[in-house]
């Protein structure tokens, strides 16, 4: 996620660090408990979480307890828990903050149709990119991305897409990172991005996965999101690449054309 996690040195309760401190600990540690939950692990054992966190038992036990008074967390029985029903109202809030419009989503299914690969829309929060839209791939074998779920803003096409808008000071922390040889390269190479207008990377996020990705420019120029194409590197030949690189950045034209929706009032 973003830089919501504490340090091993943050203020421990009853620390010299007032009771502020202790209150975004005590946040930071719920939040990493709800993370637990996803998709695939709709349901968690007392056990789990406390061995996917490394809380102590106790705390763990705390810390849902107060979750289940807010309604964030359900006890299913037999130390089982799952989301609360709290959430709900927040589900079609958030959707309606964060989603595409119509008729980018028709853009997005378009380049699919022409294309056969999976399209996300991929937007910067913080030093994490994002989807906040996908259509699958229309190939039995397909990149696999989750809509919401952070990835690392240094590998991937639809990263250096979005790097090449962000902010200096972001981008210097994510170049400390690197090797200082290592940094300049990348540096040069987001600058090559940005003037090209389109990248393409090859096994950088996962092994095996490709992507060809185009900015999508604001009303006022910024680079506020990146539309990428993804799939196997074994379908991203030089000569389909190409092809794919002229369908990409004539959708996210036409994206600009349109407007993201609401969501642009967050980027």
């Amino acid at each position: 996620m973003t830089d919501g996690n504490l340090s091993p040195g943050a203020t421990q309760i009853g620390d010299p660090g007032g009771k502020s401190d202790a209150g975004v600990r005590s946040i930071g540690r719920a939040v990493s408990i709800l993370e637990l939950f996803d998709a695939e692990h709709p349901s968690r054992t007392l056990r789990e979480i406390v061995s996917l966190t490394g809380l102590p038992k106790t705390t763990v036990v705390r810390v849902l307890a107060t979750l289940e008074t807010l309604d964030l967390v359900a006890d299913k029985g037999e130390s089982t828990y799952g989301l609360g029903t709290g959430f709900l109202r927040w589900v079609d809030l958030a959707r309606s903050l964060w989603e595409v419009s119509a008729d980018v989503r028709r853009v997005m299914a378009e380049l699919v149709d022409a294309c056969g690969e999976t399209v996300n829309i991929y937007v910067r929060r913080d030093r994490s990119r994002i989807s906040i839209a996908q259509v699958e791939g229309s190939s039995t074998v397909r990149s696999v991305v989750k809509v919401g779920v952070p990835y690392s803003l240094m590998t991937g096409a639809g990263a250096k897409i979005l790097l090449s808008g962000t902010p200096e000071p972001v981008l210097r922390a994510l170049l400390a990172q690197r090797s200082d040889a290592d940094s300049e390269a990348f540096r040069c190479e987001v600058l090559s991005i940005n003037e090209v207008g389109y990248a393409v990377t090859h096994g950088e996020r996962e092994l095996g996965a490709s992507a060809v990705a185009a900015p999508i420019h604001g009303a006022d120029g910024r680079v506020i999101a990146a539309l990428s194409a993804s799939g196997p590197t074994s379908r991203f030949t030089a000569d389909r690449v190409g092809t794919l690189v002229d369908q990409v950045t004539s959708a996210a034209a036409r994206i600009e054309q349109l407007g993201l929706g609401n969501v642009e009032a967050f980027l």
